[in-house]
C-alpha cells in the first residue's frame, strides 16, 4: 500500500478551510492543523476557501495547474463537499487523495469514516492524513428536474433526501443562525441540539400539516411505488447524520446507494430507535413490540417522480447537509469508488 508521500511526490499538500468560520475562531484551529501537520512530516501550504462555491473550482486549478495530489479538508461536510468536487472535476482525479479534519458544525462524513470531530481530536486525525492509508469510495451525481426544466445538477458523498429530513434539515440551518446571533445561547445550544430541535418542531407540525408525498421510483429499471412517504434517504455511507445507521450492510465502495422509505411517523420512530448506534435496542426488539419499519433497496440508478396529491409544489430536498432546489424528477447515478480518501486504517478492515 503506497504511504502519503508516493501519492503527494515532490509537490506539497494543500489545506484547505475557512478561517473566518465561527466568527474567525478557526484561525487558531487552522494554526494547530498546520504545526501538527509539520510535526508528522507532511509538506504543505494553506490556502483559504472561497464564496459561493468558488472552493471547487479553487481546488481544480491546484490540482491541474500545480500538480497537487494530496488534499486535506479542513471544516464540515461542506467544506469536505467542495473540496471533493474540485478533485472531481480536475484532470486528475484518479491520482488525487483527499485527507478530512473534521471541525465544522456537521461532521457527517468524518464519522461516516471513523474520524472524531472538533479540535481536541487534531492530533489523531492529522495522523490518519500521515498514515496514508487510502480507500476509494462512491459518489453520487444528481439532477433535479421540474417538467421540462433542469433545476439543478450536483454531485454528493454522503445522502439525499427528499420530505421531512430535508424540511427539518432546513429549519436547524435557520435556528442556528438565529441562535448564534444571541451570546451564550450560541454557545449551549449548537450542534446535534439544534437539530434535536428542528426535528421535534418539524414532528409536531406533521401532526397538523399534510407532508406526506408519493414516489414512483425506477431502480435499475425495476419499477417501485410508495405512497404516503414522510421522507425517502438514498445513502451511500452507513452513518446518517452522524448517528445513525440506517442499513449497516451499506459500503461507501460498492457502487450502490440504498433507498431508504419512510412511512410516516411510527416508521421515523421506528427508524430514529432501532438505527441510533448508541441505543441499546434494534429492529428485532421493535419487531417483538410490534413496531415494524421498512426496509431499504440497493441500486444503481434512480429514477424519482415525486407527487403531493391535493398540494402545490414539491416537498423539500437536500445534498449533504445542504438546500437544494426541489422538484419533480430526480435522477441519481452512483459513480463507483471514483474519490480517493484517506481513512484510519481499521476501516480497510
Amino acid at each position: 500500500m503506497p504511504g502519503l508521500d508516493a501519492w503527494r511526490g515532490t509537490v506539497p499538500a494543500v489545506l484547505f478551510a475557512n478561517p473566518a468560520a465561527r466568527s474567525g475562531g478557526s484561525r487558531d484551529a487552522i494554526r494547530q492543523a498546520s504545526e501538527m501537520l509539520d510535526v508528522a512530516g507532511v509538506p504543505h501550504r494553506f490556502i483559504p476557501t472561497e464564496p459561493n462555491r468558488g472552493t471547487v473550482d479553487l481546488v481544480r486549478r491546484v490540482i491541474d495547474d500545480d500538480g497537487v495530489r494530496v488534499v486535506i479538508a479542513m471544516g464540515g461536510d461542506g467544506t469536505f463537499a467542495e473540496v471533493a468536487k474540485g478533485v472531481l472535476g480536475s484532470g486528475h482525479a484518479s491520482e488525487v487523495v483527499l485527507g478530512m479534519l473534521p471541525t465544522g458544525t456537521a461532521n457527517d462524513q468524518g464519522k461516516s469514516f471513523g474520524l472524531r470531530a472538533g479540535s481536541a481530536a487534531l492530533p489523531v486525525n492529522v495522523g490518519v492524513i500521515a498514515a496514508g492509508a487510502v480507500t476509494s469510495i462512491d459518489a453520487g451525481r444528481i439532477e433535479v428536474h421540474a417538467d421540462e426544466r433542469l433545476l439543478h445538477r450536483d454531485l454528493f458523498f454522503d445522502s439525499a433526501s427528499i420530505g421531512f429530513g430535508a424540511d427539518a434539515l432546513i429549519a436547524r440551518n435557520h435556528d442556528r443562525e438565529l441562535v448564534g446571533k444571541i451570546p451564550l445561547v450560541g454557545m449551549i445550544y449548537r450542534d446535534m441540539l439544534v437539530y434535536a430541535g428542528a426535528v421535534a418542531r418539524k414532528f409536531a407540525e406533521s401532526y397538523v400539516s399534510d407532508v406526506k408525498f408519493d414516489l414512483a421510483v425506477d431502480i435499475d429499471g425495476q419499477p417501485h411505488n410508495f405512497d404516503s412517504l414522510l421522507d425517502v434517504i438514498i445513502k451511500n455511507t452507513a452513518v446518517f447524520g452522524g448517528e445513525w445507521v440506517l442499513d449497516p450492510d451499506t459500503r461507501p465502495d460498492d457502487g450502490k446507494f440504498e433507498l431508504v422509505p419512510i412511512y410516516g411517523r411510527r416508521d421515523l420512530t421506528s427508524k430514529l430507535f432501532a438505527s441510533l448506534r448508541h441505543l441499546p435496542i434494534d429492529s428485532d426488539r421493535l419487531r417483538d413490540l410490534g413496531i415494524e419499519h421498512s426496509q431499504p433497496i440497493a441500486g444503481r440508478r434512480f429514477a424519482i417522480t415525486v407527487t403531493q396529491p391535493g398540494r402545490a409544489g414539491w416537498p423539500a430536498a437536500q445534498l449533504d447537509g445542504e438546500e437544494i432546489p426541489a422538484g419533480r424528477r430526480y435522477l441519481i447515478e452512483a459513480l463507483p469508488r471514483c474519490l480517493n480518501l484517506i481513512v484510519p486504517r481499521a476501516q480497510l478492515a
